[in-house]
């Protein structure tokens, strides 16, 4: 997109934004902030129906004062008014597929066909239920004339920048790794000197310090509220606090490829990354609602994580898996099925969790997930 276009686009967003709070929603200067990072980073631009998308995700919550019935009379109304202004292709192609989506997205491969579809179990009843944005308040200053003015200060989200940092320096104290043993120099030499030349030798066993991270994060739609309380991990990673660590995004689930976080179209084979992980220092931190977010069981989806975990598994010391909705938003979705495969070790995004999880053997928290759904 071109910046004349991008100029357009987000002039038509702002101008949707204050149309939606005129017509009642409580909607805050966060939210819009929320929306201009989604769209930044390649959401929405499938035309106006993606845009629309995008906003009800972000937007649209279970309260009188962000009522989904508001919200669509007023988009469908913007769009009738201002359908012709969309600087993005929005004309189907032969095959009637969707509209292009921007290169800035990370591009999947092409997955099997023929794969159940997603069912919620809110839609078998006839309604839908959209996820909760991140929680702000209802009550904001006026936003006329402050597009340029206001900053937004993530401080209230369950896991700050210093959970961060004390995690990571349990998970780097020094473990035993198997069976293997090495000489104790130093207490070889004092037995010497207290028994004599022909004393037998100390041996130890071999304990390891230097751990490295893989951290995962799921970039399908539904998590784009939960980014800004996902950032004190990037932050640390940014800021060498956790060091050496790699981050990669993956939607849905890690299929053939992953994806650089910063880098969205920069795809990393998995059959490569696995190959660079060291089994006795990587620990891998996975976040991603797994369908939770929007009450989804998808059969591929479950199939797919459990796959990929069983190609991970061997390459890693320890796997840490958070998910931002809390335990009883699970039940009935492809997590509840996930957090089986993972013996009930998925987490809630929260820092008891997290100081739980690093305080665990890491050989006793390692998975089989080849019991529950092998894979040839």
């Amino acid at each position: 997109m071109s910046r004349s276009q991008s100029v357009v686009l987000d002039s038509l967003l702002l101008d949707l934004f204050q149309e939606l709070r005129k017509a009642g929603m409580a909607l805050t200067l966060e939210q819009y902030e929320l929306l201009q990072k989604a769209v930044a980073s390649g959401y929405g631009l499938g035309g106006w129906q993606d845009i629309k998308r995008v906003c009800r995700l972000l937007w649209v919550k279970p309260c009188d004062n962000y009522d989904a019935s508001i919200f669509n009379r007023t988009f469908d109304s913007y769009i009738q008014q201002h359908h012709a202004k969309m600087p993005v292709d929005t004309k189907p192609s032969e095959n009637n597929s969707p509209a292009k989506i921007s290169p800035n997205l990370p591009q999947i491969p092409p997955r099997k066909k023929g794969t159940p579809s997603t069912q919620s179990k809110d839609e078998i009843k006839g309604e839908v239920q959209v996820p909760i944005a991140v929680k702000t308040s209802s009550i904001s200053p006026s936003f006329e004339n402050t597009r340029n003015n206001f900053y937004l200060n993530p401080k209230d989200f369950p896991i700050q920048l210093q959970d961060v940092q004390v995690a990571w320096r349990l998970l780097r104290k020094a473990m035993q790794i198997g069976w293997d043993y090495e000489l104790d120099i130093e207490a070889t030499l004092d037995r010497i000197e207290r028994e004599g030349i022909f004393s037998e030798v100390v041996m130890r066993s071999v304990r390891i310090r230097r751990t490295e991270l893989l951290l995962l994060i799921d970039d399908s739609p539904a998590m784009i509220p939960f980014f800004p309380a996902l950032q004190p991990f990037i932050q640390a990673i940014q800021e060498a606090r956790i060091n050496p660590a790699r981050i990669y995004r993956f939607t849905s689930y890690p299929d053939e490829y992953l994806y650089h976080w910063h880098h969205p179209a920069k795809a990393e084979p998995l059959t490569n990354l696995l190959s660079k992980l060291h089994r006795n220092r990587t620990v891998a931190l996975i976040i991603s609602d797994t369908g939770a977010a929007t009450a989804t069981y998808s059969q591929e989806r479950i199939q797919g994580i459990s796959k990929f975990l069983t190609a991970l598994s061997p390459c890693i010391r320890q796997l840490i898996w958070l998910n931002p909705l809390p335990s009883q938003r699970w039940e009935q979705t492809s997590a509840w099925a996930i957090d089986g495969v993972l013996n009930g070790k998925m987490l809630i995004y929260e820092p008891a969790s997290l100081r739980t999880a690093t305080r665990e053997n890491p050989q006793e928290s390692m998975i089989q997930t080849w019991q529950i759904y092998p894979h040839p």
